[in-house]
């Protein structure tokens, strides 16, 4: 059975993001009509930020090269690191039990919003980055998406290209993983022009990059 792991991102309900995410959600379950769907909203339920007992754990593993993941999932030893990692091990869980992970995150400051962030941290543990000498770990292969809403225009060949510091992260951030082999990018840019007043001229502009990022969401949705 396939198994869909759908997180979204931003604070507002009915948001850019939300919608592209949706859509591709609602084209994946019709199409994997027997398949598991797990959904995360990370603003409504925000994943507590990483404390100093998860890094306790994770610089152990570090230290002492755990790799293996049974062994990792007890290796929290005082009650302050066993709390911590009871927050962290379901959200590794969920990880590990996907096949396609599905990201609703829009541009903030040219980046990511706060809770998206504290889940990565989460999750970025030793066993699951990408083994050094064979390149390998237990997330490759995994069909990843990220539906992104940016207020203004990022792509190259535009004036802020330089300013996006949101695909670059998060291609480098899940590359650490080995989840950046199989990740598709839908944009839907200029989000902005709809309530900016010196951006209204770029509104049609906007809604193409958004019609285009939705046929994106059921194509890649539909596979």
């Amino acid at each position: 059975m396939t198994t869909l792991l759908h997180l979204d991102s931003s604070p507002r309900p009915g948001s850019v993001s939300r919608r592209i995410s949706g859509e591709f959600a609602e084209t994946w379950r019709k199409t994997n009509p027997e398949g598991e769907y797990v959904y995360r909203d990370l603003a409504a339920d925000p994943v507590p930020h990483v404390d100093s007992a998860q890094i306790e754990v994770m610089h152990r593993l570090e230290t002492e090269g755990v790799r293996d993941l049974a062994a990792a999932r007890e290796a929290a030893r005082t009650p302050e690191e066993k709390a911590s990692w009871a927050v962290t091990w379901p959200l590794v869980e969920e990880l590990l039990a996907a096949d396609t992970i599905l990201l609703g995150v829009p541009m903030y400051n040219f980046s990511v919003p706060s809770t998206f962030k504290a889940w990565f941290d989460r999750v970025l543990i030793a066993p699951l980055i990408l083994d050094p000498a064979s390149g390998e770990g237990p997330l490759r292969g995994k069909k990843v998406v990220v539906a992104s809403a940016r207020g203004g225009a990022y792509g190259p060949g535009t004036p802020r290209h330089d300013c996006d510091h949101q695909e670059p992260y998060l291609k480098a951030a899940l590359g650490m993983v080995g989840l950046a082999s199989e990740l598709t990018f839908l944009h839907a840019e200029l989000t902005k022009s709809a309530h900016v007043p010196r951006l209204a001229h770029l509104k049609d502009v906007a809604a193409a990059s958004y019609r285009t990022a939705l046929d994106g969401a059921r194509a890649h949705g539909g596979v």
